[in-house]
């Protein structure tokens, strides 16, 4: 078993959110030293600005000297806001003795506001902060739970998301000035339309909002002053983060195509679009320079891990700025395949992406992905090329309630949550099967969040089917995540019946296949405490199992090490039952 393999895997660094300056300088977080910490690109040197043991999330430049992020202390998610001085390397604490939660993506007016969202008054809500006096200011009261708050350029105006029923949002504009707010349309029924704010235009009078109201996620431009609704994409695809220019002549976005997303370039006056992309894989958080001749992005794919990349406009050349892929890996990497397989739920087609290996042991595993409102993608994944290098399939599937195949598939597992949808999963292993991929008795199941939640309920539902499960940070049991996290599901009381049937942690005793438990002790979203209750059951039952708890972890791993650790313990859990040595 070449664990050093695997480990050299997982140290490639990578990045994973960056801003730009007017001068074009770059700002952008990686955990090349282990941990996420702020680097600067000044067009010539990388240099490296923090240098302790919190994660750092979202910087954006405040000014050409001073950078806001957020700070993540534990893995709880209780989130500071700071600001850090270039020049003189110190940092200021913006939002000091703040035992509620802060969503670390904030925004920044051209006047030196921060707008956030946070649960300060129980409820999301958003706040705009004056950066030189501390003082913060609640703007909305209203009974949703807001996502984002989008400050406009001059800070006379604040764009908030908010979710407004079940997984959908709408979008509020409020005035910072009167008592006045407007809400986002449908122009044809004159309900909230369904959409996110994403990015305002220079002038703050225009707005660029994503929204599947018409089935797939489109890009529209919202015109304050006339009220009037433009829209950039019509159908098809799914479109997301769309930035305007400074001169709003053009607009830039992604296009998500069968788990690839491609950058796509808009000509507001011809209304002509380019697609453009480094190769396979995903493109991510487009930025316009300055002078509108450049488009800075975050591109990711089986070869490649998340780095920030250019387009020049005029050149059509794409430009590597950070290159966080050693010289030295010898590792091959295997590109994903799309396919489709029926569901045993009613036949559905259900997409995803296979990974075949050039030298097949007929051993596979299926990797859920979190969410579940999320998307297996076509992006770096270190231990996926590790077990496809070591003559693993890989399985990674898109099931209902996946977002990038529209709206109606997104919401198919509405109110069903662990039902049809963990039918797509075993589903997948059956098309695995009839393909002769794989050996039947040698199909294991793995997934974190949501995806955990899911191996779970397989390990519980259908144990017959699986070799090996591994649950990385799930919640197992409906009523305690109801009060944790999810807000768009219906009366618990109502619903008992049927969220009991789906909550597998009230039939741990089904389960035969070995487990692998992993959690972090300050996860806010699925806490540890459910693992452990799993932890003792299945001990009582006399289950095969083994367990880890990270004490300095939450929802997944901030720390390098952590990181390493437990995925070579999932690399052991894997040989050991499946008979399979890694090379």
């Amino acid at each position: 078993m070449d664990l050093q393999r695997l480990e050299e895997l997982l140290r490639v660094p990578s990045v994973s959110e960056f801003d730009l300056s007017s001068e074009e300088f770059l700002v952008y977080t990686t955990n090349l030293s282990g941990r996420w910490q702020l680097h600067l690109y000044d067009k010539q040197n990388h240099l490296q600005l923090t240098f302790d043991e919190r994660a750092k999330e979202s910087p954006k430049f405040l000014s050409s000297q001073k950078i806001v992020y957020a700070c993540d202390f534990s893995g709880d998610e209780n989130f500071d806001l700071f600001v850090f001085d270039i020049k003189t390397r110190k940092e200021l604490n913006l939002t000091p003795d703040t035992p509620f939660s802060i969503l670390p993506d904030c925004s920044i007016s051209e006047t030196g506001f921060v707008a956030f969202v946070s649960n300060e008054h129980g409820n999301f809500s958003s706040y705009v902060l004056n950066t030189k006096t501390l003082e913060r200011k609640r703007v909305t009261y209203h009974k949703y739970s807001d996502s984002h708050a989008e400050i406009s350029p001059d800070g006379k105006a604040l764009a908030v998301s908010s979710l407004v029923e079940a997984q959908s949002e709408g979008v509020f504009v409020y005035s910072l000035e009167k008592d006045e707010q407007i809400t986002l349309l449908d122009p044809l029924t004159s309900l909230p339309l369904e959409a996110t704010a994403q990015c305002w235009s220079s002038d703050s009078k225009a707005l660029l909002f994503t929204s599947s109201s018409k089935g797939w996620e489109d890009v529209g431009v919202w015109k304050l002053d006339s009220n009037e609704i433009i829209w950039v994409t019509h159908g098809g695809a799914e479109c997301y983060e769309a930035v305007f220019s400074s001169d709003s002549r053009k607009i830039a976005y992604t296009e998500n195509k069968e788990g690839d997303m491609a950058l796509v370039i808009y000509d507001t006056t011809t209304q002509e679009k380019l697609h453009v992309t480094p190769g396979h894989g995903v493109v991510e958080s487009p930025i316009f320079s300055k002078d509108g001749k450049r488009i800075y992005f975050v591109y990711s794919g089986a070869k490649n891990p998340p780095d920030i990349w250019s387009y020049d406009l005029n050149e059509q050349r794409f430009y590597q700025v950070t290159k966080s892929l050693p010289e030295n890996l010898t590792q091959e990497f295997v590109e994903a395949r799309h396919v489709y397989y029926p569901s045993k739920v009613d036949g559905t087609m259900i997409p995803a992406l296979l990974y075949e290996p050039k030298v097949n042991k007929r051993i596979a595993v299926i990797d859920i992905h979190g969410g579940p409102s999320a998307q297996a993608l076509n992006t770096w994944n270190p231990f996926v090329q590790y077990l496809v290098s070591n003559g693993f399939v890989v399985l990674r599937p898109n099931y209902r309630g996946s977002t990038g195949y529209g709206r109606l598939y997104r919401e198919a597992n509405r109110f069903v949550m662990g039902s049809h949808d963990l039918l797509d999963v075993v589903s997948g292993k059956h098309y695995l099967v009839s393909a002769h991929l794989v050996d039947p008795k040698k199909v294991g199941v793995m997934g974190a969040s949501f995806g955990g939640y899911l191996t779970m309920c397989a390990l519980t539902n259908y144990p017959e089917e699986w070799a090996f499960g591994v649950s990385i940070v799930p919640f197992l049991n409906w009523f305690t995540e109801i009060q944790n996290e999810r807000e768009d599901l219906r009366d618990p009381e109502k619903d008992k019946d049927r969220l009991y049937r789906a909550s597998p942690i009230f039939f741990l005793e089904k389960i035969s296949a070995p487990v692998l438990l992993i959690a972090g002790a300050n996860d806010p979203r699925c806490p540890a405490e459910e693992a452990l209750q799993a932890k003792s059951k299945l001990e009582s039952l006399g289950k095969r199992f083994e367990f880890k708890l990270y004490e300095d972890e939450g929802h997944g791993f901030l720390k390098l090490e952590n990181k390493i650790d437990a995925y070579k313990r999932i690399a052991r859990f894997i040989s050991a039952h499946t008979q399979n040595t890694f090379d």
